[in-house]
C-alpha cells in the first residue's frame, strides 16, 4: 500500500526549493535567504519526506533536479508567483497601497548614476517599499523577467521582446569624454563623422551601451583601438579614469558626465546629438502595477530637470 503523502507543504518551503534550483548549491542558496545552511537543508529534506519523493540529487556539483523535481518544480514556480499576486492584491486594496516588495534588475551603466539620487525620494515619498536591488546586463534581466525572479527592470530600451511591456522613462544624450591632449578636444561640439575607432575605449560585449557607441563611431568588427593594448571593461567609471590618466576617449551617457575631473575635457555633440532612451520593462501586465508606475515618477522626480524635459524629436535615440 502506497504511503499517504503530506501535501501540506508552505511557501516557504518552496522559496527554499527554488532558491537552490536557481544556485544549484544549497550554502549560496541558503546565504541569499539570511538562513544558515541547516536550516535550508532539514526544511527541504521535510519536505522530500512529506511529499515521498528525491527533489535534487545531491551527488551532483551543482546540485541538479530529478526527474519527479523537475516537474514538480515548475508547478512551485505557479504557486509562489499566484501568492505575490495575492499579496499585491491585498497591498492595493489596503492603506498601505504603496507598500509590499518590489524587485528591481538595473543594467551596470544605469546603476550607479540613478540610484542614489533616486533612494532619498523612495525613502521619503514610499517608507513602506521595500526594493530590492539587482545589478545585471540587459539579456539578464530579460531572463529574469521570465522566470519571475525580478518584477522590473531598469534599463535601455526599446527591447521589442515579446510578452514584455515598456515605460519609456527619459532620453539620455551622449556626452564625449577626451584626454586633454586629444587632437579634438580643442572643438567646442563634436560631430560624428569626426570620431573614429582610433583611441576609443569601450565597454565589454554584453551591454547594450557598448553597441550604441560603435554605432557612433562607425566601427567594424575586428578593428582595434589602440596597438599596443586590448581592454574591454565592465565599468563606465574605468574608462574615464583610462581617459583621464592615460590617453584616448569614450561616450559617456549624461548622467554619468562629471565635470570635476581633471585631465580630460568633455564635449557635447552637435546635432544629431545621439541617445539612448532609457525605461521600465515588466511582464506582468497586472501585476504590482502601481509600484511599477510609483517607481517610474520617482525616477523622473530624481534626474535632473535637463535631461527630463528632453524630447525624442529633438535627439538621434539609438537602437540598442
Amino acid at each position: 500500500m502506497q504511503k499517504k503523502r503530506d501535501l501540506n507543504f508552505s511557501l516557504t518551503q518552496i522559496n527554499y526549493v527554488l532558491a537552490v534550483q536557481r544556485f544549484g548549491h544549497f550554502g549560496e542558496a541558503a546565504h541569499s535567504l539570511n538562513i544558515t545552511q541547516p536550516t535550508l537543508s532539514m526544511q527541504i529534506k521535510k519536505l522530500e519526506e512529506d511529499l515521498g519523493i528525491v527533489i535534487f540529487d545531491r551527488s551532483k556539483k551543482p546540485v541538479l533536479l530529478t526527474d519527479v523535481g523537475k516537474k514538480i518544480l515548475n508547478q512551485m514556480k505557479i504557486i509562489q508567483s499566484e501568492s505575490r499576486k495575492v499579496e499585491a492584491i491585498l497591498n492595493e486594496s489596503s492603506e498601505a497601497a504603496f507598500s509590499g516588495e518590489l524587485r528591481l534588475g538595473v543594467i551596470p551603466t544605469i546603476a550607479p548614476y540613478v540610484l542614489p539620487l533616486l533612494f532619498p525620494i523612495l525613502e521619503k515619498h514610499f517608507p513602506n517599499l521595500k526594493l530590492s536591488i539587482r545589478e545585471m546586463q540587459t539579456h539578464k534581466i530579460i531572463e529574469s523577467l521570465n522566470v519571475d525572479e525580478i518584477d522590473v527592470g531598469l534599463l535601455a530600451t526599446p527591447l521589442k521582446e515579446d510578452r514584455i511591456f515598456e515605460i519609456p522613462l527619459f532620453y539620455e544624450p551622449f556626452w564625449v569624454l577626451f584626454h586633454e591632449g586629444h587632437n579634438l578636444a580643442k572643438a567646442a561640439k563634436v560631430s560624428y563623422k569626426s570620431l573614429t575607432q582610433e583611441g576609443l575605449w569601450l565597454l565589454e560585449e554584453g551591454h547594450c551601451l557598448r553597441n550604441q557607441v560603435v554605432d557612433v563611431c562607425s566601427m567594424k568588427a575586428g578593428t582595434k583601438s589602440f596597438t599596443n593594448f586590448h581592454f574591454e571593461s565592465g565599468s563606465i567609471e574605468t574608462l574615464k579614469r583610462l581617459v583621464n590618466k592615460f590617453e584616448g576617449y569614450t561616450l559617456v551617457p549624461a548622467l554619468a558626465v562629471d565635470m570635476k575631473t581633471s585631465g580630460s575635457f568633455y564635449r557635447e555633440f552637435e546635432r544629431p546629438i545621439p541617445a539612448r532612451e532609457v525605461g521600465l520593462v515588466y511582464q506582468r501586465k497586472d501585476f504590482k502595477h502601481h509600484l511599477i508606475e510609483a517607481l517610474g515618477e520617482s525616477i523622473l522626480d530624481a534626474i535632473p530637470e535637463s535631461i527630463r524635459k528632453l524630447r525624442k524629436k529633438d535627439l538621434d535615440v539609438l537602437a540598442i
